[in-house]
């Protein structure tokens, strides 16, 4: 490099770096561009990193939705978003239960929709870094819009993160026209019950409030 842009020969450009008097220049030459090397890089990381967030999409309920027929069965209802309803073989206890009490309040619902946990079709929320896929989409009579996500007191160590996470989401989406609730919601004997507030735990429930469609 010496020889190109100074008209030094090898020999003499060797003599020039390893000289005692210049190692501070070259120290400094060397220092600045691994610095500036350091920055580029950090800025690419930063691109790369802003390219990988999480996109907001305005959600509607698919008009479709392809189903495996090996993990699912067609199950009685006649208020979800899509019929036929179609349902997990292994369902969990709750989706079950709530679903059977939707369907027994929907005098109060003008639709429910039973999400998907993965894809862009589904309703998604951001949840630190990733995403998560609320259980029940609910759109009642009087057009408010409950958005929940079924759990046992005390199953998931996550829930109350993504409950708040699901806070702060209502919180900043809802709007007059289209108000938004929900959380993780749990069943208490006959009763449903969410928090709105934020949550540490979902094992005391002392005070959730109970979600009665006919009031919602």
């Amino acid at each position: 490099m010496l020889a190109d842009y100074f008209g030094i020969f090898d020999t003499d450009a060797k003599k020039v770096v390893l000289y005692y008097d210049n190692k501070p220049k070259f120290d400094r030459l060397l220092d600045k561009a691994l610095e500036t090397y350091a920055r580029k890089r950090e800025r690419a990381k930063k691109r790369s990193a802003a390219a990988r967030e999480l996109k907001q999409y305005n959600w509607e309920v698919p008009e479709e939705r392809v189903y495996d027929s090996e993990t699912n069965h067609i199950e009685t209802a006649k208020n979800h978003a899509l019929l036929p309803f179609v349902q997990l073989n292994e369902v969990s206890n709750p989706e079950k239960e709530f679903v059977k009490y939707l369907e027994e309040h929907s005098q109060w619902i003008d639709w429910w929709y039973k999400n998907g946990d993965k894809g862009k079709q589904h309703y998604a929320i951001a949840y630190g870094k990733s995403l998560f896929y609320v259980d029940f989409v609910i759109r009642m009579k009087n057009g408010h819009v409950y958005l929940f996500d079924t759990k046992s007191a005390g199953s998931d160590v996550t829930a109350p993160e993504k409950h708040n996470a699901l806070l702060q989401y209502i919180q900043e989406y809802s709007t007059k026209d289209t108000p938004l609730y929900g959380g993780v919601i749990i069943q208490d004997g006959s009763n449903w019950l969410y928090s709105k507030l934020p949550i540490e735990n979902t094992t005391d429930l002392l005070n959730w409030d109970a979600f009665y469609p006919k009031n919602a």
